[in-house]
């Protein structure tokens, strides 16, 4: 198992943690001559309880053992919050999950028929490497296909920075960014697989974005997000976005983006699962589908 991207990843973890903290947040005097941002590593050492010399090979990368009780002493010098204590923890542990250890993609039929219960809103499961593993109709209806998606790119940073959705979803930077500190908080314990380092080489290739916000090494664990979509018939609407954890030690979650109250999101969802269905089957005359987009959006 490759331990040095391990050790990479927590070393520059601490070091943009460290950077990102002035002296006068830990109750340190503040250093008008100082130059670049942030503590000192000596600072750090001394907030933790920990020798200077020992703090420097962390963030140099050695090949070094930590105890929890060291990594939860950096944690209260660096003032880092619960997800981040977590990764920096997963991080550290050299007994990491391996990939052998991650379910196969798919879901199992029960899994499929809840997505499907949720219709008209749009919900879908994501795997523990944040590959989009099923959906339902109702997110076919407002982002597109995903079957016609390769199934490599079914994922969901190369949904946000491989373009499929920038267009899409308004509020794509703060929700690109979030969705990115979520799979990093989510990913801890895989940063030393093949799967892991090919991904984010391939992104960082064709994102500046990408490349820019992934050296800020930013953690969150998902809290309700709302996505501001504009869809090419029924124009704007307002999705909330929250998480379910599949209990089956599988590291499976469904995802359910609920309509914003007050905001019509409702309605055009109903109407677009009613034109959905004309077109799977003309039979099923519900709502006359318009001759242009223009008809369509008059609904509204």
């Amino acid at each position: 198992m490759n331990y040095d991207q391990r050790r990479a990843e927590l070393a520059d973890f601490l070091k943009t943690r460290r950077l990102a903290l002035q002296p006068e947040e830990v109750g340190l005097p503040t250093r008008t001559s100082r130059r670049t941002p942030g503590l000192r590593r000596e600072d750090v050492a001394d907030l933790a309880g920990i020798s200077a010399c020992w703090y420097s090979q962390l963030e140099q990368a050695r090949n070094i053992r930590v105890s929890d009780h060291v990594l939860n002493s950096l944690a209260e010098a660096l003032r880092l919050s619960a997800e981040e204590r977590d990764y920096l923890l997963a991080l550290a542990h050299e007994d990491a999950r391996s990939s052998a250890n991650i379910p196969a993609d798919g879901v199992p039929p029960a899994l499929q028929r809840i997505l499907d219960s949720q219709h008209p809103h749009p919900a879908f499961a994501l795997g523990p490497r944040f590959n989009i593993l099923a959906w339902n109709q109702a997110r076919t209806d407002v982002y597109g296909d995903l079957a016609k998606i390769p199934p490599a790119h079914r994922h969901m940073l190369w949904l946000f920075f491989g373009g499929h959705m920038r267009e899409m979803i308004q509020n794509w930077e703060p929700s690109a960014r979030s969705v990115l500190a979520e799979f990093r908080a989510a990913t801890g314990l895989y940063v030393h697989e093949p799967w892991f380092t090919t991904l984010v080489r391939e992104l960082g290739q064709s994102s500046t974005e990408f490349r820019r916000w992934w050296r800020q090494h930013e953690i969150e664990k998902h809290h309700v997000t709302t996505r501001e979509v504009k869809h090419p018939f029924v124009g704007r609407m307002v999705l909330e976005e929250s998480v379910l954890v599949v209990d089956d030690r599988s590291g499976r979650r469904i995802i359910l983006e609920i309509p914003q109250p007050g905001t019509g999101t409702e309605k055009k969802l109903t109407a677009l699962s009613w034109k959905s269905q004309e077109v799977q089957d003309p039979s099923w005359h519900v709502l006359r589908s318009p001759d242009s987009e223009e008809q369509w959006s008059n609904h509204f």
